[in-house]
């Protein structure tokens, strides 16, 4: 690890004036390393922030500085995410966050183990830890509201003039995939939405996995009072293929299967695959250098709205909520 005082590339610059923001836990001679690679695609893992593990003089790394990337401070608000944090961690379900540094955009949390690793598609499949999982999130639904509310359709509107107006490449269908945005909208909010307490970003790399099985949450930039059947509809989404699969989840949840809810988390799920292709292209635009990740995990994410969109009975199912 390296001892802080002779930063030598731009990050390493503001890490270290996130480390001395954070000298009353740190002391005054901290070490750190590069802690999180990021990768666009398939994951969308880290790409958002950059990290480091830190530890005092003398120490272990037992803190971890997460930096929120630059190129998407417009779109997220770091004190509302700390709250979250600070929230999901008296719940137990992340590490522990110690204090935000608003001018570096910087949070430092208790480092996780060695034994903890960014779980994967394949590991939330599974019965116990999915089950887990949606506890979890029942759990923090349950909880006090932030205060903050969050739409994705609101996000959407946010994004489309940037990338809109931007160098890059949209689908020759985007507008027709952003034309249904307002029908999925208003149906959902004719049948009426129950806003409450979430984590708002259930993707895998989102969940730390510990050697017993233990989940903890991690990244809370997208943390609000939202309608629960948007994460859900975000985790069927991701998790599955197949909505044999998915009406499994929707039981899980809410201790039986409806109709109406399901075809709710369906309408979300294409909402929100327009809105994070639209993310990744914002951060195509911003973030220097490009590459073709970012295009990748887009053209992805447009991918599965327009089959989703495409389905012939899509509009049935929004005449049905």
């Amino acid at each position: 690890m390296k001892i802080a005082g002779s930063p030598e590339t731009p990050m390493e610059t503001r890490a270290e004036t996130a480390l001395v923001a954070f000298s009353s836990v740190l002391g005054e001679t901290p070490s750190y390393a590069p802690a999180t690679a990021a990768v666009a695609s398939p994951s969308y893992h880290a790409v958002e922030s950059c990290s480091f593990a830190v530890a005092t003089a003398g120490g272990e790394a037992d803190y971890f500085l997460r930096l929120g990337a630059d190129e998407v401070a417009d779109l997220v608000d770091g004190e509302a995410a700390f709250t979250a944090a600070l929230r999901f961690h008296q719940l137990g379900f992340s590490p522990q966050p110690f204090g935000y540094d608003a001018a570096n955009g910087a949070t430092l949390f208790a480092r996780l183990g060695d034994g903890w690793r960014a779980a994967k598609i394949d590991d939330l499949m599974q019965p116990a830890a999915v089950a887990r999982l949606i506890d979890m999130q029942k759990a923090i639904a349950a909880s006090a509201k932030f205060g903050r509310t969050w739409s994705v359709f609101d996000g959407i509107v946010q994004l489309w003039p940037i990338v809109a107006a931007g160098d890059t490449s949209l689908p020759g269908d985007a507008d027709w995939m952003l034309s249904w945005m307002v029908p999925i909208r208003e149906a959902i909010l004719a049948a009426g939405i129950d806003l409450r307490p979430a984590h708002g970003d259930p993707h895998s790399s989102n969940v730390m996995l510990g050697t017993d099985g233990a989940l903890q949450l991690v990244d809370f930039d997208m943390a609000a009072d939202i309608d629960p059947y948007y994460q859900l509809g975000v985790q069927m989404n991701e998790l599955y293929q197949f909505e044999t699969q998915m009406r499994l989840l929707l039981e899980m949840h809410d201790g039986a299967f409806s109709e109406k809810a399901f075809n709710r988390c369906r309408a979300y799920a294409a909402a929100d695959d327009l809105y994070w292709a639209l993310r990744s292209l914002v951060l195509e635009l911003r973030s220097p250098p490009k590459g073709v990740e970012f295009l990748k995990y887009a053209s992805w994410r447009f991918l599965r709205c327009r089959m989703l969109l495409s389905h012939p009975d899509f509009e049935a199912r929004l005449r049905s909520l």
